[in-house]
C-alpha cells in the first residue's frame, strides 16, 4: 500500500491552482458570482413588509375619520389612497392594487363621542397568507395609536393596570437584512464550493485528462487533497467577501468570536466539497453534474436549511431530512455568531453535525472513487 506523499499532492494542488488561473469562467464564479448575490439577494429580501398599499372609503368625513386615516398613513406600514364606494375597494383588491381596504361608516365619530365603540371594516387580501399575520399586527397597534389621537390623548395620561414593554435582543430593529444576510453566506458558499468541484473534475472525466492523473503513482487520498484545496481556498475568499459586504455594505453588526466563525465556515466548505466531489465521481458528466448539484446541494441549503422557513416549524420528516445537509447547522451557527456572540462550547452541537457530515461524505468520496479507478 503506497504511503501519503505531500510531495504529490502539492504537486496536483499547484497544477489545478495553475489551471484556475487560466480559466476565467472558474474566476468570475469563484470571485464575482458571490458579490452580485449578496448585493442582490440582500437588497431584496425583505422580512418586514412595508408600504403596504391600503385603499380607504370615509363615507364620515369627519375629524374622528381623517385622524384614523392619519394614524394608517403615519406609521409608515401603510399607503392609503382615497376610493369613491366600498365596492370600488374590492376591484382594487382584485386588480391587485391594494392590499387592504379600510372602510369608515358613517356616524363614526357620532359613536365615539357617544361614548360607544366606533366601528370600521377593514378587509384584507387573503390570497397571500404570508403577509396576513404581519398586516393583522400592524392593525392592532393602529388601532391603539388611533384611540388616542382621535381622542386627543397622551399615552402617558392613560391608566393601565398592566404595562408591557418589548424588548428585542440582539436585533433591537427587526433589521431584516441583519438576519438573512449572514443566512445568505451559507447559500453563496454551497453555491461555489458544489458548483467549482462537481464541473471542473466532470470536465477532466470528460475531457480525459482525469484517466492521465489516475495513471500516475498519486494515491486517491493525494488526488483528491490536490484537486479539492483550490476551491476550498476559493470558497473561502468568496465567504470573505460576503463577509465584508455585510459589514460594511449592509451594517450588519458582528458580536462573535472570528475563530469559531472561521472553523465553522472551513468545516461548512469541506462538508459541500465533499458533496461536490461525490457527485463529480459518480456522473462523470457535467451536464448530469449540474442537475444533482442543484438538487442535492443547492435546494436543500435554500428551502431546508432555514434560510427562509424557520426549521422548527416544518413537519417532523422534513426536519430529519435538514439534518442531512452541512447548511442547517452552518445558518445557525453564522446568524449566532453575527448577532448573539455564543461561545464555542455552545456551537459545540453545530460543529460536531458539521464535522460528522463531512467526515461520512470524505469516506465516501475515497469509497467511491477508488471504485471508479478499479
Amino acid at each position: 500500500m503506497k504511503s501519503f506523499s505531500m510531495r504529490r499532492a502539492v504537486a496536483i494542488f499547484s497544477k489545478e491552482f495553475k489551471h484556475i488561473l487560466r480559466d476565467p469562467f472558474t474566476l468570475v464564479m469563484a470571485l464575482l458570482l458571490p458579490l452580485m448575490i449578496v448585493l442582490i439577494l440582500g437588497n431584496s429580501i425583505e422580512f418586514n413588509i412595508r408600504s403596504i398599499n391600503m385603499g380607504y372609503c370615509d363615507s364620515d368625513h369627519t375629524t374622528s375619520s381623517r385622524k384614523l386615516v392619519e394614524a394608517f398613513g403615519s406609521s409608515n406600514y401603510f399607503r392609503p389612497f382615497d376610493l369613491a364606494t366600498p365596492d370600488d375597494g374590492f376591484d382594487e383588491i382584485l386588480g391587485e392594487r391594494a392590499r387592504a381596504v379600510l372602510v369608515i361608516p358613517p356616524n363614526f365619530e357620532r359613536e365615539i363621542h357617544a361614548g360607544r365603540s366606533g366601528r370600521v371594516q377593514v378587509i384584507l387580501d387573503g390570497a397571500d397568507n404570508s403577509s396576513i399575520i404581519a398586516i393583522t399586527n400592524y392593525l392592532r397597534t393602529i388601532n391603539q395609536n388611533a384611540y388616542f389621537k382621535i381622542n386627543d390623548m397622551p399615552r402617558s395620561m392613560v391608566a393601565e393596570k398592566l404595562k408591557l414593554k418589548s424588548r428585542y435582543m440582539f436585533n433591537p430593529e427587526l433589521n431584516s437584512r441583519w438576519f438573512s444576510v449572514p443566512g445568505l453566506s451559507a447559500v453563496i458558499i454551497a453555491l461555489v464550493a458544489i458548483m467549482l468541484t462537481t464541473l471542473t473534475i466532470c470536465r477532466e472525466w470528460e475531457r480525459g485528462s482525469m484517466e492521465m492523473l489516475l495513471s500516475t503513482p498519486a494515491t486517491t487520498l493525494e488526488i483528491i487533497l490536490g484537486k479539492v484545496v483550490p476551491y476550498a481556498i476559493l470558497s473561502f475568499i468568496g465567504f470573505v467577501l460576503v463577509f465584508v459586504i455585510a459589514r460594511t455594505v449592509f451594517g450588519v453588526p458582528f458580536v462573535g468570536s472570528y475563530l469559531t466563525l472561521v472553523l465553522g465556515t472551513l468545516l461548512f466548505i469541506l462538508g459541500y466539497l465533499a458533496i461536490g466531489l461525490f457527485i463529480s465521481v459518480s456522473t462523470h458528466k457535467q451536464d448530469v453534474a449540474i442537475q444533482f448539484a442543484c438538487i442535492i446541494g443547492l435546494l436543500p441549503a435554500v428551502v431546508l436549511s432555514g434560510f427562509v422557513f424557520p426549521v422548527e416549524y416544518m413537519n417532523k420528516i422534513y426536519m430529519a431530512v435538514s439534518s442531512l445537509f452541512p447548511a442547517r447547522f452552518y445558518i445557525e451557527l453564522s446568524r449566532d455568531q453575527f448577532l448573539k456572540g455564543s461561545s464555542l462550547v455552545d456551537m459545540s452541537p453545530q460543529f460536531i453535525a458539521m464535522g460528522t457530515i463531512a467526515l461520512v461524505l470524505i469516506v465516501a468520496c475515497l469509497v467511491r472513487f477508488k471504485r471508479t479507478l478499479e
